[in-house]
């Protein structure tokens, strides 16, 4: 395995141009599994999210990033269809639906952070708190929320959009690794392989699967962040004329005060967010979770 400064500061390459692109997808398709990671940027006009980045972590080599707004992104249905490449991604659902909603179908997810809750007892399953925990890397996540949809992107953003999907390919290892020692691997993997189906059978999948809070008791600081979102909530509900919990379950609130996700595709791993509700309010329950959180 790299040593930890050539995880946390990896070789990669930009490719913004077709003809590149082809060349380097067809090496690709030798590859067993890489791992993925997404970029994105929020349309207001049209309320949804959309690619700006694939990135794609090989075993070996460098890894890549692809500009989908200067290239042709119908150059990655090979490899997001292929059924031969396995695609490790940390909360690959959120990934998963930003590449179907760029028209494409992916075939074989596997998700490091259901791994990681099989695997690992930790107060925080984010990409961040796992890389910590295992290779005491702490990620920065400061460009998460920054903007990418403007062009050139900076070498600041670049570098971290190339950072987790490698950082992900290696804690999938270390967690197949764990999960084997424990005798639990196999049971555990057919829980994070996602579904390659984008029907009424893939939603009901998903929400018999929904991410599941730590089992352990709220910090008082956390039981303070729940009690201002539940005000929040009740504002919300009086707003749409509906009970409460429409708006979402305690269940919910109590996951976001433990997990404090601070970007929209953080939100999709808390139980009970699906995409129509983080459409909806996901902006706001960012802002009362930043509230709560500068008065402590």
């Amino acid at each position: 395995m790299e040593s930890f400064e050539q995880l946390d500061n990896p070789s990669y390459r930009l490719i913004a141009d077709d003809d590149e692109a082809r060349v380097v997808l067809d090496h690709l398709q030798a590859e067993e599994i890489v791992g993925l990671d997404t970029e994105t940027y929020w349309d207001a006009a049209q309320n949804r999210s959309h690619v700006s980045l694939v990135q794609i972590a090989p075993r070996a080599g460098d890894v890549l990033v692809f500009d989908v707004l200067a290239m042709n992104v119908e150059l990655l249905r090979p490899l997001v269809e292929s059924p031969a490449i396995i695609m490790a991604a940390h909360n690959a659902r959120f990934d998963e639906g930003m590449l179907l909603g760029a028209g494409l179908k992916p075939a074989s997810f596997v998700d490091t952070l259901r791994m990681a809750r099989a695997a690992l007892r930790l107060p925080s399953y984010s990409l961040a708190g796992v890389s910590a925990h295992l290779f005491g890397i702490e990620l920065d996540k400061s460009f998460q929320k920054s903007n990418w949809r403007r062009r050139p992107l900076t070498r600041g953003q670049l570098d971290y959009a190339a950072k987790d999907p490698l950082v992900t390919l290696r804690i999938y290892d270390e967690l197949q690794r764990i999960l084997a020692t424990q005798g639990r691997l196999e049971e555990a993997m057919r829980a994070a392989l996602l579904l390659p189906s984008t029907g009424e059978k893939r939603t009901a999948t998903r929400h018999r699967r929904a991410p599941q809070p730590p089992p352990r008791a709220l910090t008082d600081a956390e039981k303070r962040t729940v009690v201002l979102l539940k005000r929040w909530r009740l504002e919300r509900a009086r707003d749409e004329r509906v009970p409460a919990y429409m708006i979402c379950p305690d269940r919910t609130l109590e996951h976001l005060a433990m997990e404090r996700p601070a970007t929209l595709e953080a939100l999709a791993s808390i139980h009970g967010l699906g995409a129509s509700k983080i459409a909806r309010f996901g902006e706001a329950l960012l802002d009362e979770l930043k509230k709560a959180m500068s008065d402590e």
